[in-house]
């Protein structure tokens, strides 16, 4: 599986009109929806839209005797192809800020656009549909099933979505390839070493061959530097497949593997290797 072979359009909201269906792909792959308040439609390459856009975005959590203000007034633009690292302290808002760049959370001010479209303009299944078409996602916990092979776990996300047994293993195998580990899709998860089990949550990310990639480095590194292996396999992915990734680093790991380092403190962007001043 080649993810560079998929290319992709660019698009952007328009106003609701005649147009029905949410398309968001250059292969025509539609989105089967009555869309109420969004369309999307091709733009020239001049208005090109960042791919996750954050205006002014603030998240509070106000569950519990005291709210919690886990991100104010971010302001953030990342672009197709980008290979960027979110770091900051324990508590910084780094994972909240992953959650909504991903559509798992929505800002409670501000606003998020994804490919140009705003997303509180989405209903929930219009923004599952999007994550499902275009993130990979690699949580904090593995979740590996202990009682099936590595091959069946990297199958799983296209198992759910009721795919040909036969096609998912061959899936499953393509992705297990990029990871570089071809000849282990027969082992159980126990039989792995802690790199071949970060190696398999990556792969288990790819098999939907998404677009972008979100990382949460504390799922492969515990309470270490990314290792070496993992943080090559990221930037190999990122220059040969074409593949964002975002990934939440340790500063160190984020300066070392990283082309682009965020520094998140206090829920506020602190500096920006890579983009417009804050």
């Amino acid at each position: 599986m080649h993810l560079g072979q998929k290319k992709q359009a660019d698009f952007r909201a328009v106003p609701n009109g005649e147009h029905r269906r949410l398309c968001v792909s250059c292969d025509r792959m539609t989105l089967d929806l009555n869309l109420s308040d969004i369309a999307l439609q091709p733009v020239e390459a001049n208005a090109r839209p960042p791919l996750m856009r954050l205006t002014g975005a603030g998240k509070l959590y106000d569950k519990g005797a005291t709210p919690r203000e886990a991100l104010r007034s971010v302001d953030l633009d990342i672009h197709k192809g980008e290979l960027t690292a979110i770091a900051g302290p324990r508590g910084s808002g780094k994972s909240a800020l992953m959650k909504m760049l991903g559509l798992l959370e929505a800002p409670t001010s501000g606003g998020y656009q994804f490919l140009g479209v705003p997303e509180q303009s989405l209903s929930q299944e219009q923004r599952l549909w999007l994550r499902r078409r275009f993130f990979g996602f690699v949580p904090q916990a593995f979740n590996m099933l202990q009682t099936t092979t590595l091959q069946g776990n990297v199958a799983l996300p296209l198992m759910y979505r009721g795919m040909p047994i036969e096609r998912c293993q061959t899936a499953a195998m393509r992705a297990l390839a990029l990871v570089g580990l071809e000849d282990c899709g027969h082992r159980m998860p126990s039989e792995l070493d802690c790199t071949q089990h970060g190696k398999a949550a990556i792969a288990r990310a790819l098999v939907c061959n998404p677009s972008v990639l979100l990382v949460d480095e504390t799922s492969l590194a515990s309470d270490r530097p990314l290792c070496p292996n993992i943080g090559t396999l990221l930037g190999k992915l990122n220059s040969e497949n074409e593949l964002t990734v975002v990934l939440v680093a340790q500063p160190d790991s984020a300066a070392r593997w990283a082309r682009r380092v965020i520094h998140v403190n206090g829920g506020a962007i602190e500096h920006d290797t890579g983009g417009r001043p804050h």
